[in-house]
C-alpha cells in the first residue's frame, strides 16, 4: 500500500518544479550577499516587442563607505553587442533595497530571436546590476540571465533570483564568445609581486556600429 502514492508525487511536480527553477535557479552562498533580483518578462508576440519590468532588488551587496549603494540595471541581449540590444533603468540612490517599477521594451523580436537569444541583466551583458559612481567608475554587483525560449507568447512570467558574481559562459550553447586574451603570469621574488603581461586579444566582440572596438584590459 506505500508503493503506489510513489509515482503519484512526481506527475504533480512538473509545473511547481519550472517555478522553483526560475526562483532559485542562481540561488547559492554568495547569492545572499550579492542580493536578489525581482523582474518580469512578456513577449508581445503580435506587436513583437519584449517587455522587461524591472521590479526590486533586495539586500544588495554594499558599494559605498555609507554601507549603501547607487543601483541600476543594465539589459543585454544575447547574442549581439549594438546599442538597440542594451537598455537601462535608472539609478536609485542610497538604497541596498530599490524599488525601480520600470518597462524596458525590446521592438522588433521576433519568435527567432525568442528561441535563440539570451537575455543578461548584468555589467555589460544579460540581466546585471550596477552601482553608479559619482565619479564615473560604475561597479558591477551582479548578473542573472534568463533563456527567452522560457517564455510562452503573450503570457507574463515572473522571476525573483539571486543575483551571481559572474555567471560560466557556456550554460548550454546559447550564450556568444566575447573573444580570447593571451596574458603571462610572473611571480617575482626581488620586486615582491605578480607580474602581469598583457600580450594580445583575438576575435573580440564587436562593440561598436563599424563592427569594431576601442579595447582596454582591466
Amino acid at each position: 500500500p506505500a508503493v503506489p502514492p510513489a509515482p503519484a508525487a512526481p506527475l504533480r511536480q512538473p509545473p511547481q518544479e519550472e517555478e522553483e527553477e526560475d526562483a532559485n535557479s542562481y540561488d547559492s552562498d554568495e547569492g545572499t550577499t550579492l542580493g536578489a533580483l525581482e523582474f518580469s518578462l512578456l513577449y508581445d508576440q503580435d506587436n513583437s516587442s519584449l517587455h522587461c519590468t524591472l521590479i526590486k532588488a533586495k539586500g544588495l551587496k554594499p558599494m559605498d563607505s555609507n554601507g549603501l549603494a547607487d543601483p541600476y540595471v543594465k539589459l543585454h541581449l544575447l547574442p549581439g553587442a549594438s546599442k538597440s540590444n542594451k537598455l537601462r533603468t535608472k539609478t536609485l540612490r542610497n538604497t541596498r533595497n530599490p524599488v525601480w517599477n520600470e518597462t524596458l521594451v525590446y521592438h522588433g523580436i521576433t519568435d527567432e530571436d525568442m528561441q535563440r537569444k539570451t537575455l543578461r541583466q548584468a555589467e555589460e551583458r544579460g540581466i546585471s546590476v550596477c552601482d553608479e559612481d559619482k565619479f564615473g567608475h560604475n561597479e558591477f554587483i551582479g548578473e542573472t540571465r534568463v533563456s527567452l525560449k522560457k517564455l510562452k507568447a503573450n503570457q507574463k512570467k515572473n522571476f525573483n533570483i539571486c543575483l551571481e558574481r559572474v555567471i560560466p559562459v557556456d550554460r548550454g550553447g546559447d550564450v556568444e564568445e566575447r573573444g580570447k586574451i593571451l596574458v603571462s603570469l610572473m611571480y617575482s621574488t626581488q620586486q615582491g609581486g605578480l607580474i602581469v603581461g598583457i600580450v594580445r586579444c583575438v576575435h573580440l566582440a564587436a562593440m561598436d556600429a563599424n563592427g569594431y572596438s576601442d579595447p582596454f584590459v582591466k
